[in-house]
């Protein structure tokens, strides 16, 4: 008889809370309204500090060390480094694309702004029988709800987006970040 043995696993890890409303406001507010440029993963009413930050402009951890030391004080990966870090901001309307991170270990998020009318942030499961890139509408799907202060990472292989979920809020703003190795 052929046996059946699950052998891996994935995590996302999560915290509430991680932020508190005055590091929210820290971060949204020292966002250089002038490096939010379209990015072509969104659609609709949404602009992003990624692009700016892929022409050599600072990344937006730059600027804040010590949200940057708490981010890497709970990165459950040991020996990384935070290298990348950029703000987006989505209007009523948006949505954001499946993506992946590639070449980077860990990815995450952590929700500056959002209410319960913000889109959800839906991962692909890499599993399914399909090549773990392709993007497809059939793919089992975990949905997490967005709410200001929470944190998620996981790994940057993961194909992520709003999928289905249209964002109805006037403003949703999610720092992004990205781990490498020392």
């Amino acid at each position: 008889m052929i046996e059946k043995t699950p052998i891996f696993s994935i995590n996302l890890h999560t915290q509430e809370d991680f932020f508190n409303q005055e590091e929210c406001n820290k971060i949204i507010n020292s966002i250089n309204k002038s490096d939010l440029l379209d990015y072509d993963f969104f659609k609709g009413d949404a602009k992003s500090t990624y692009v700016a930050m892929q022409e050599q402009k600072p990344n937006v951890l730059d600027f804040h060390k010590d949200i940057a030391d708490k981010v890497m004080n709970v990165v459950p990966v040991t020996n990384q480094r935070l290298a990348d870090s950029w703000c987006n901001i989505q209007g009523k309307g948006s949505t954001l694309g499946f993506h992946n991170h590639p070449n980077s270990v860990i990815s995450g998020i952590i929700f500056l702004k959002a209410d319960e009318n913000s889109s959800k942030l839906v991962f692909q499961n890499p599993l399914d029988p399909m090549s773990p890139t392709a993007v497809s509408p059939h793919r089992e799907t975990y949905e997490l709800t967005p709410k200001t202060g929470l944190l998620a990472m996981w790994p940057s292989y993961l194909m992520h987006g709003s999928g289905p979920s249209i964002n109805q809020s006037d403003e949703r703003i999610v720092l992004s970040f990205n781990t490498y190795w020392k």
